[in-house]
Order: structure tokens, then C-alpha cells, then sequence
């Protein structure tokens, strides 16, 4: 496949005065960038070129495009509407093009995975259009065949995609990122953005949950990931309340959640918690994967503090399915597994002493054993 994205930012940003959306800085986790330049990266990234149609403002977009290594395309009549300026995109894909996604700037959070879920059903669909679902709703970007750009380029700058759309029998793609909903047409709704901006490279609980079953993770699984997820943020709470009396830095209850529902999410592959990381990694979603690529087997040095990795680690070995269970329970189960292999078992004990080590800690820092913390969250 050869795809190609359009990005629209010709319009007027009349609720944006005197700001201009294109252009609006976002502080995104690797570094403050233009919604401009957010939304080119995202797409260059996974290997798809974007095109930036600009009308309002044209030279400025052109200069920030071109110093991004995006094409531009002129929309000469950007008071004609976004329609008008989808048009002008059409008009500038190259021949050999085969699939054109249609993004506009104001939508500049969506992540790596959505992109890259939709080029993976894009193998498989033919001609449909593919249209990405959080949770039951609808967002951007979609993702069309080649195909569709005559029936474009054939109607006025009047017509209407969504009925082209619907013609073409299009095929709704679930995704694991609320931020296909979200976009910036207020000074409110950029101040929310600007504030979700730095998170981008996480998920939160509920995305975590999605991600689940985009993923296909059978229930037993689920099951577990997700009492493992709530023991997880237990602990995250009882360190807090420790914490603040204290006057130490919080921890993120959500994240550590989010950590656990997700860190199965590759069981039945070989070392599926370094497979999660690598899925997380290469999807943009960094620092999820530092929760859970590690969760078999960790140590945490005195000196260093607990952080969401290690809750998540922690929490995973105080579940047994969806039960709570000590370590020594779910240790000595293993031990069982492995009865006559003794370098097998050595292992297991190894684990066993560092995850014990660990819990030590834990029950020190916040002044509760962490069995009976992780007994109090799955029994809500």
C-alpha cells in the first residue's frame, strides 16, 4: 500500500481568535510542537506522507509544512468549507497513491495505534472505507480507499462525504484511543487538550480496557489483567496516603490501573511481558510499556522509590487468576509445576525472594500488608 494523509488546516479558526489552530503549541511528552506539527510526525511515523491543505494563513501553513517535510496543496477557497478543502487534498495525491486518510489539525492527540490498527485492516478490507470507534462512537481519522477521490474530485465543493461514505458500505473500526474524539475548536477545548497533551504516551483505565478487546485477549485473561489492575491501584492509594503525610510526590493511582490491565496483553507469546513492551513501544505509548515489559521478575534498589512499574509487578503476583492470593501461594504453585527441575524451581525461589523483598518494602512505606490491601480490592 502507498497512503497518503490529509491534513486540514485551512480554516478560519473563527472561535480561535486571534489564535490559529494550525500553529497552536501543544506540550506533548516529547517536547512542545505546533497541532501542525503533531498531527505530520504522528502520520511520518508510520510511514504514511501527509499532504497539508491550508487556505487562511496559507504561507504560514506552507512554511511549517515544508519544514516538516510534509507536500502542501493550496485550497484556494477555504470559505467554501472543509468539503472544499478535502477536495483540494484529493486533487494533490499522486497517482500511485492507494489509500488517503483525512485528519483535521484540530484532532492532533490521536495516537500511533489508531493509525497503525487502521492500515492494518486497510490489508484486508478492499475497497471499504474504514472509520475508527471508541467505545461506539465515531471519530478521526478515517482511512479511504483510492477509490473514492474520483467520486470526490466529481462533486462540488457543496458535496458531502458522508453520504459517499454510506454508499460505500464503510467498515467501523474499534480503537483504544479517546482521542480520536477530541479536538480544539474552543479556547476551553484547547486548554483540555493542552493538559491531556503531556499523557499522550499513556492510556487511561478505561482505554487500557478497550485495548483488551481491540486485542482480542480471551476473558479468562481479562479476568485476570483486570483484579490485577485494581490491586495495582490499591497500592498506588495506600502509598499516597503515606505519602502525603509525608509531604512526598503522589503516585498515579489511574496509571498503575491502566499498567495492569494491560500487562497480559501478549500471554501466549514467548516472554509476553517484553512482547507487551515492544507492542506498546512501537504503537508510541512509552511509558505504558515501561509498566509492564518487566513484570516477570524485578528488584528495586533502596535508594530509588516506587514508582507504577513496580505496583504493577507487585500487584500481578498477589493475583492468582482473578483471586487474591500471598506470594507464598503463588510461588509455591509454580514450585509445584516445575517438582523435578531444580534449576526450574532455583528460578521460582529467586522470584519469589525479590518479590518478597519488594512487598516488605511496600508494607514499611505505607504501613499496610500488601495481601490485605490487595484482599480489600477485589473484594469491591
Amino acid at each position: 500500500m502507498k497512503v497518503h494523509a490529509l491534513i486540514l488546516a485551512a480554516g478560519f479558526s473563527t472561535r480561535m481568535e486571534p489564535h490559529f489552530k494550525p500553529l497552536l503549541p501543544l506540550p506533548l511528552s516529547e517536547g512542545r510542537v505546533s497541532a501542525l506539527a503533531a498531527v505530520c510526525r504522528l502520520y511520518q511515523k508510520e510511514g504514511v506522507s501527509p499532504i497539508v491543505v491550508g487556505g487562511n494563513r496559507a504561507e504560514d501553513t506552507k512554511r511549517e509544512a515544508e519544514g516538516l517535510g510534509a507536500a502542501f496543496a493550496l485550497n484556494a477557497h477555504p470559505e467554501r468549507g472543509m468539503f472544499s478543502s478535502i477536495r483540494a487534498g484529493v486533487a494533490a495525491l499522486p497517482p500511485d497513491g492507494t489509500h488517503f486518510f483525512v485528519h483535521p489539525v484540530d484532532i492532533p492527540l490521536v495516537r500511533r495505534m489508531t493509525v497503525r490498527t487502521l492500515l492494518e485492516q486497510a490489508e484486508t478490507s478492499g475497497d471499504r472505507p474504514l472509520i475508527p470507534f471508541y467505545r461506539g462512537e465515531s471519530g478521526h481519522p478515517p482511512l479511504f480507499p483510492v477509490s473514492l477521490a474520483r467520486a470526490v474530485l466529481a462533486a462540488g465543493d457543496d458535496g458531502c462525504l458522508r453520504d459517499m461514505v454510506t454508499s460505500a458500505s464503510p467498515l467501523s473500526v474499534p480503537v483504544a484511543d479517546s482521542f480520536i474524539l477530541r479536538d480544539m475548536d474552543s479556547p476551553e477545548d484547547y486548554s483540555a487538550l493542552c493538559s491531556l497533551a503531556p499523557g499522550q504516551d499513556t492510556l487511561s483505565p478505561e482505554e487500557a480496557l478497550e485495548l483488551l478487546d481491540v486485542r482480542h485477549v480471551p476473558d479468562i485473561g481479562k479476568r485476570h489483567c483486570l483484579a490485577v489492575g485494581a490491586v495495582a491501584e490499591r497500592f498506588a492509594q495506600a502509598l499516597n496516603e503515606a505519602r502525603a503525610s509525608r509531604g512526598q510526590s503522589p503516585l498515579n493511582p489511574s496509571l498503575a490501573k491502566a499498567g495492569g490491565f494491560v500487562h497480559d496483553i501478549c500471554k501466549g507469546e514467548r516472554c509476553h511481558e517484553a512482547a507487551a513492551g515492544r507492542l506498546l513501544r512501537t504503537c508510541g505509548l512509552v511509558r505504558m510499556a515501561t509498566l509492564v515489559e518487566a513484570h516477570r521478575d524485578m528488584t528495586l534498589p533502596d535508594n530509588l522509590p516506587f514508582t507504577e512499574r513496580e505496583l504493577v509487578f507487585l500487584a500481578d503476583k498477589y493475583v492468582r487468576g482473578k483471586w487474591p492470593v500471598t506470594l507464598e501461594e503463588r510461588f509455591h504453585s509454580k514450585m509445584e509445576l516445575f517438582a523435578g527441575d531444580d534449576a526450574a524451581v532455583a528460578a521460582i525461589e529467586g522470584r519469589m525472594k525479590r518479590a518478597q523483598a519488594m512487598a516488605v518494602r511496600l508494607a514499611e512505606e505505607c504501613g499496610r500488608a500488601p495481601a490485605e490491601l490487595a484482599r480489600e480490592a477485589l473484594a469491591e
